[in-house]
């Protein structure tokens, strides 16, 4: 597949686009900023006419970015599809998955301050692609809500839809073994319009 790494350079933007041309894709790496980016394109997401001009063309999108993940999501809803492009994958958040019925991790008390401002935008996100995303072929990735933690690739972990960790709290990922569950997802086709997580 052609692939766009829509923020590249980030720490999970990174291994995705390795992971992805590690399989034999064609994975091009889109940031902002492209320094330090081989074969970079720059790209502002937040910006209609650069995503329509940016990113047609490719078989996919899986967006990686920080900040205002709402306004990134509400351009790839609003362009994608009249650029010909329909499957996304958005590398999302796990504080909006749920401790119990109803109740997210980001809305509780022991919530971690310093997450909240990106957990509750990656929330958002979700939100618009349930409500709004339904002319994209989309899945929105979500790792554990705490232990997303750098380390080896190791092939094996468990990815599974629904709102729910695979092992709540307790549940870990390294990056590159989330980077690999995304590519999965996007190979087998799985997960269309839902949210999945992923865990050991």
């Amino acid at each position: 597949m052609k692939i766009a790494v829509v923020g590249a350079t980030g720490h999970i933007g990174s291994a995705v686009l390795k992971e992805a041309g590690d399989r034999g894709h064609e994975a091009v790496g889109l940031a902002r900023n492209v320094s330090g980016l081989e074969n970079g394109v720059a790209i502002d997401v937040l910006d209609p006419a650069s995503v329509a001009e940016k990113l047609s063309g490719y078989d996919a999108v899986i967006l990686a970015v920080k900040g205002d993940v709402p306004g990134a999501v509400r351009n790839l809803i609003d362009v994608l599809p009249g650029a010909g492009v329909t499957r996304v994958l958005v590398v999302g958040g796990g504080g909006s998955l749920e401790a119990a019925p109803g109740q997210r991790f980001v809305d509780g008390p022991d919530f971690p301050k310093e997450y909240l401002e990106e957990a509750t935008s990656q929330a958002k996100a979700l939100d618009l692609l349930r409500a709004e995303g339904d002319a994209l072929d989309w899945s929105y990735g979500s790792p554990p809500p705490a232990y997303l933690v750098d380390g080896e690739r190791t092939g094996v972990y468990q990815v599974r839809g629904g709102d729910t960790p695979i092992d709540g709290i307790a549940t870990r990922i390294t990056v590159p073994d989330y980077a690999a569950a995304l590519i999965d997802v996007l190979e087998n086709g799985s997960f269309v319009r839902e949210r999945f997580s992923t865990g050991y």
